[in-house]
């Protein structure tokens, strides 16, 4: 059975030009540049943003759910919808994705409270969820094996473009327009008719490849999978968002800075052991029906199961650069400068991955997917080593050195592994396994950077000795309370909190060093060998 669709899918990429100048590739790729640019967009804006809608800036762990509410539902998104897009084509997953994000940008520039603009983001974070698994699945469709790791790389470079663009964007708009009140508004605004237009280019385009090879009826959807897989990363995620403060006392550490505690501290183990029941019962319910909104069976190929792991270790290392560098920038600089030099170190940073995600084409199909794996982590490892050495006020050009060195090598390494996943996959799954590599990538970056940030708020303690509260003293005037406040913080808080970011990077370095052990398991072929063997397998027909 799978020998026929195989070849017809064949067939059919075969007809089509294997060309991003294709309009629907075209309006793809604009779509997905468009939805990594609201992953970081925010960045700039947050802190006017939160004073415009009268939030405390105490309140930490209520205006952080504006950029968490985006990634748990970017993260739910991307398997429903890429699953989605096998079952009813990839053009109206797309447009279905460009709808929501339309809405949601709708909500956050209109919004008057905290909790419409949390709303209004969760939101644009399912639509901007359902556009990358998509425009995966569509070029993997239009381009044939022994070109889809450089085509992948291409699809990967504009996603991380749009990583690098977003906080200058943001900062663009909104100073483009200095005199107007609530600047901030504009820049959601300003997604409506581009997530138009992109829709409109789409339906404008749209042929039979653009909707995928063999598109399934809706009555074959798993909806129960769909909702089980959603309340598990739910669960996941807010249980590792409150977990920093599990087994430390109200008043040390970051409380006693005068950070204000998270309600849901309490509820870290039973979120966490709801989402391992929910899990279990996700893979029986996977393992029990036809189709299932994750196909398990990819996982009996070890080479599906290889990518995987190693995209959920290599995308914890790549979260420690993406949050710890603006973190380092605020600690280190004036605050009128923090914007300028977080976009200066970072721009290399996130510049250097969209670079070695185009070269990894090449680079792969010269050395092999596990050669060209280890020189993207041996420079990753490099990278991280000397940003940890040199992280000092002093030493911007050599952190930023540093990261580019690192950003090159997650480039290289990443790539490969996407191309890999997709290879594996029959082209009716390939919307699924190009999101199982997605959802990997993001739980790696979401439970390596709380693990990491839990950890180091740890180290924080252990090294000021279990840090007393910073309390007014009876007579003690407000200016002196302050400059108490002020004299501690540059003289021990500062320094150790760098210390520890160091050392995190360290930690990040080795976290690349383990993605070498499932790589071994590749083998060192490019996509289209690995895909041969895998379809000439005695076992790969007998698991569909």
């Amino acid at each position: 059975m799978r020998s026929n669709r195989r070849s017809s899918a064949e067939r059919f990429a075969a007809s089509e030009t294997a060309s991003f100048r294709s309009p629907a590739l075209l309006a793809a790729l604009a779509a997905v540049f468009l939805g990594a640019v609201d992953l970081t967009i925010i960045a700039t804006i947050l802190p006017s943003m939160i004073a415009d809608l009268g939030v405390n800036t105490a309140d930490l762990d209520r205006y952080i759910w504006v950029v968490n509410g985006y990634l748990i539902a970017y993260i739910v998104a991307i398997p429903v919808f890429g699953r989605l897009s096998d079952h009813v084509g990839r053009t109206p997953i797309f447009v279905a994705g460009l709808g929501l994000f339309i809405a949601g940008s709708v909500f956050c520039a209109s919004s008057q409270s905290l909790t419409a603009l949390i709303a209004g983001r969760t939101l644009q974070g399912a639509g901007g969820g359902a556009l990358l698994p998509a425009a995966l699945a569509l070029t993997a469709d239009r381009f044939p094996p022994r070109a889809r790791i450089g085509a992948v790389g291409v699809v990967t470079a504009v996603d991380t473009l749009g990583w690098v663009t977003g906080p200058i964007w943001g900062a663009a708009i909104a100073g483009a327009i200095p005199g107007a009140d609530e600047a901030w508004r504009w820049v959601f605004w300003l997604h409506v008719p581009l997530a138009a237009l992109c829709a409109w280019a789409l339906l404008s385009s749209e042929t039979r490849g653009a909707t995928g090879p063999h598109p399934s009826k809706w009555r074959d959807f798993d909806v129960l999978g769909a909702v089980l897989l959603a309340a598990m990363l739910v669960s996941l995620n807010l249980s590792l968002a409150s977990g920093s403060e599990l087994g430390t006392k109200a008043e040390s550490g970051l409380r006693a800075l005068g950070g204000t505690p998270n309600p849901l501290a309490a509820y870290t183990l039973p979120l966490l052991g709801a989402a391992a029941v929910l899990a279990g019962a996700l893979i029986l319910r996977e393992r029990a029906i036809p189709t299932p909104i994750l196909p398990i069976r990819l996982f009996r190929s070890r080479h599906f199961s290889a990518a995987i792991l190693a995209n959920a270790l290599l995308g914890g290392a790549l979260m420690v650069g993406m949050v710890n560098v603006p973190v380092v920038s605020a600690l280190l600089v004036d605050p009128e400068d923090v914007s300028r030099i977080s976009a200066l170190l970072l721009v290399p940073f996130t510049a250097m991955i969209a670079v070695g995600s185009l070269l990894a084409g090449r680079v792969t199909a010269r050395l092999g997917v596990r050669t060209s794996f280890a020189v993207g982590v041996a420079l990753v490892v490099v990278g991280y080593i000397v940003v940890a050495v040199v992280l000092t006020p002093e030493a911007y050009g050599r952190i930023a050195f540093g990261l580019l060195i690192a950003g090159l090598g997650l480039g290289l390494a990443l790539a490969p592994l996407s191309g890999s996943a997709l290879s594996i996959a029959a082209a009716t799954e390939r919307g699924a396994a190009a999101s199982m590599a997605l959802v990997a990538r993001l739980l790696g970056m979401t439970v390596g950077i709380s693990a990491l940030t839990s950890a180091g708020v740890r180290r924080l303690q252990d090294l000021t000795g279990d840090v007393e509260p910073i309390a007014r003293m009876g007579g003690e005037s407000t200016a002196a309370f302050l400059e108490r406040q002020r004299q501690f913080i540059e003289r021990y808080a500062i320094p150790l909190s760098v210390q520890v970011i160091g050392e995190i990077f360290l930690v990040a370095a080795a976290l690349a060093l383990l993605a070498l052990a499932p790589v071994w398991f590749l083998g060192n072929r490019d996509a289209y060998e690995t895909e041969t063997a895998e379809r000439s397998a005695p076992s790969a027909s007998a698991t569909d």
